[in-house]
């Protein structure tokens, strides 16, 4: 199970052998690391300074100069923000240190600032379903008739309409218009 106890103390372990043998490359161990964790780390470092960096400095470096320690809690922010789109990273970034300004998020905090930034899906998108086609638009139903100019052609044309077939006039507007005409009694 790859929870951040087991990524954490495998990542001690393997900062513990690299620190036995100096010459061994992190990037050549197959733990690469993003660009986007990357630009998250210097984005907190510029933000906090070395209260962030100091959070996970050893001391002790690797062969390109770099502190193992840093390289280590890289590496399991990228198990652990990995699947997340840069964006969603960035604006989650942002939430968090705007939330505390005065100290540096955690890795939890990151990570449920990036699963409450995720866009939603919905069940059919989760399940993998195509969406229907919309309905075709039904064409109105053509009526002429002599306009009276007495305020109620209106009522004329919709009594029309549904005298011609038209579905899509409901009850509601049929008896208005009814009631318009003096065919139905007002309510």
């Amino acid at each position: 199970m790859h929870d951040v106890a087991t990524l954490t103390a495998d990542a001690i372990q393997q900062a513990q052998a690299r620190a036995a043998d100096p010459g061994v490359d992190a990037a050549a161990e197959g733990m690469p690391v993003s660009t986007v964790v990357r630009k998250l780390f210097v984005l907190l470092q510029g933000s906090y300074g070395s209260l962030f960096v100091s959070k996970f400095a050893t001391g002790l470096k690797d062969g390109q100069g770099r502190d193992k320690g840093v390289r280590a809690a890289m590496s399991i922010w990228q198990a652990r923000l990995g699947h997340f789109p840069a964006d969603v990273l960035e604006a989650a970034a942002y939430r968090v240190m705007a939330e505390n300004p005065a100290f540096p998020p955690n890795l939890p905090q990151i990570e449920a600032a990036c699963h409450a930034a995720m866009p939603r899906q919905t069940y059919a998108q989760q399940q993998g379903l195509t969406a229907l086609p919309p309905p075709a638009p039904a064409q109105p139903v053509q009526v002429s008739l002599q306009e009276r100019n007495d305020g109620k052609d209106w009522a004329r044309r919709i009594l029309a309409r549904l005298k011609n077939g038209d579905t899509s006039i409901c009850r509601y507007t049929a008896m208005s218009a009814r009631m318009a005409l003096g065919l139905e009694a007002k309510l």
